[in-house]
């Protein structure tokens, strides 16, 4: 049975995220703190033999692989950023305000944000509810986004042999959509520019073994 462990790894501070803008398919440049950010867990990650190292295909996550790759003893083999890994897509949304954004969302349902949104609807519900309130209706749903991972652990699963440790860069909702697929508590907890998850793959099943780490990664 073939078992793949990938290291998961949130870009570092962009100019948008330091904003508070929405920040899904739109892109911009890594800020001096998300440089760091992913030297840092470059250091953190610089003993772990990586196989491959794959990425998003917008540009802060390849900066962020780039930067990390500088900071390994083990240099991986380079699998060609794939858009699957991209962060979620917020249709009409993109490049606004990120509380105002929720505020528009939310105002319908009587409560305020995303937060109050996630508490009382669940994850699913919160990102179907800007699907709707999306004028273009384009924002992707959890079942969408869902079916983007397991294309991507597919993507994974075919170019890497058994046993093979792999570090991926993507993004923050893509991220906790995953994690709360998998039954972790996400309220109030958004990955962290430069954390860490790490995912079991195997033939048969797909395992979240750790969220959201920042320090003692192993």
């Amino acid at each position: 049975m073939t078992e793949i462990t990938i290291y998961v790894v949130r870009h570092g501070e962009t100019l948008l995220n330091s904003f508070d803008r929405m920040q899904g398919w739109v892109d911009s440049d890594l800020t001096a703190k998300g440089r760091q950010q992913a030297l840092t867990t470059g250091k953190q990650l610089a003993n772990i033999p990586f196989d491959y190292v794959c990425s998003s295909d917008l540009n802060r996550a390849i900066d962020t692989r780039d930067l990390i790759l500088s900071q390994l003893a083990h240099q991986p083999k380079i699998i060609a950023p794939n858009a699957t890994f991209r962060e979620v897509f917020f249709g009409y949304y993109e490049g606004l305000n990120a509380p105002a954004a929720w505020q528009e969302v939310s105002q319908a349902t009587g409560y305020a944000g995303q937060e109050e949104l996630i508490s009382h609807f669940g994850f699913p519900k919160t990102r179907q509810l800007m699907h709707d309130a999306d004028p273009a209706h384009q924002a992707e749903t959890y079942n969408q986004v869902i079916a983007r991972w397991q294309h991507g652990f597919d993507v994974i699963h075919e170019v890497c042999p058994d046993k093979a440790t792999v570090l991926l860069i993507t993004h923050g909702t893509f991220i906790r959509t995953l994690a709360d697929h998998h039954g972790i508590n996400i309220l109030g907890n958004f990955p962290l520019n430069g954390s860490v998850s790490i995912v079991k793959e195997t033939d048969d099943s797909i395992k979240l073994m750790s969220y959201n780490q920042t320090t003692d990664i192993k």
